[in-house]
């Protein structure tokens, strides 16, 4: 076999990736029709190259491109800063060992300038580009997925659903941090600082927009369960006419007793009834609650987000 040369990615490499970036959409479309169509993949492409911190490698053998992988900087909420190849940050032709060889070629740059932790989104249908990344110490940390909605019939439990109003965001914010605090304990171990109620709060009133829309489930006369869906910007796992189940959080003493189905139910009617025939979520692999309930609830991966740390 010809020998694979790998060099830094170019801006003269972008028309070449993104012909192989539109192979690697179709052949997941064929696997997962819910996804969107590719129409502008250099546009998808640049959107991740034009980002800050932005830098990767390019793949070729006997002058055939075959390969590439971009990853820009990436800093959450009081979270550490890293290295994130996102949606449209790789892909391969070919045999998957490769892109090993690219990372390898990435991420000694990373490394140099102090960004040790990585995360790269992969096809969740393609087994065998995942097990690349495993055998490059990458974990699974997050599950992308998306299935219809119909015109589901109420679930029956003893809770009432409602929309939500801008009075009921400091009740939002009491179950977003319980749902935060519940990641702090094994499994997940999550380091992240938790924000108080107050900041919460104030997120809820600055970031709900107009498409948004918030359920509440009610027992008893006492908020016990929320369910926001989010018009996200359409990328390669979100269409144009798609629906986000952003946030969802039960309170714990009332998990387990039928409000995340009786919410998620309500919340598909409602986005069949409203034009919208594709709902996505994702949730954290160490989330147990999350990562047992969705694909209960029909929702089928489509990619996956692997992680890193080498510090």
């Amino acid at each position: 076999m010809a020998r694979l040369e790998v060099v830094p990615f170019a801006d003269e490499h972008l028309d070449a990736a993104a012909a192989l970036l539109a192979a690697r959409h179709a052949r997941h479309r064929e696997a997962e029709p819910l996804l969107p169509e590719l129409t502008e993949p250099v546009a998808e492409l640049e959107r991740e190259w034009r980002s800050e911190g932005a830098s990767g490698a390019f793949a070729t053998r006997s002058g055939k491109p075959v390969g590439y992988l971009v990853a820009a900087l990436f800093t959450g909420r009081n979270a550490p800063a890293s290295m994130r190849a996102g949606i449209a940050g790789l892909a391969l032709e070919g045999d998957p060992e490769a892109m090993r060889d690219l990372y390898a070629a990435a991420a000694q740059r990373w490394a140099d300038e102090g960004l040790t932790r990585h995360a790269v989104y992969v096809p969740s249908y393609d087994a065998e580009l995942v097990d690349a990344w495993f055998r490059l110490s990458f974990g699974a940390s997050a599950c992308m997925a998306a299935r219809a909605t119909a015109p589901e019939e109420p679930f029956e439990t003893d809770v009432t659903i409602r929309p939500g109003t801008p009075d009921d965001f400091d009740e939002a914010a009491r179950l977003d941090l319980a749902m935060s605090e519940a990641m702090l304990p094994s499994p997940s171990f999550s380091d992240v600082p938790l924000p108080s109620r107050k900041e919460l709060a104030a997120e809820w009133r600055e970031g709900l927009g107009d498409q948004d829309q918030l359920f509440l489930a009610e027992r008893n006369g006492r908020i016990v369960g929320l369910l926001l869906l989010y018009r996200r910007p359409a990328d390669l796992r979100v269409p144009e006419n798609g629906i986000d189940l952003a946030d969802a959080s039960t309170e714990p003493e009332a998990r387990g007793t039928g409000v995340g189905r009786a919410l998620t139910t309500h919340a598909l009617r409602w986005a069949h009834e409203h034009g919208y025939p594709i709902m996505t979520t994702d949730w954290r692999m160490t989330n147990l609650w999350a990562s047992r309930f969705w694909p209960k609830r029909g929702f089928r991966p489509t990619f996956l987000r692997l992680y890193r740390s080498i510090s």
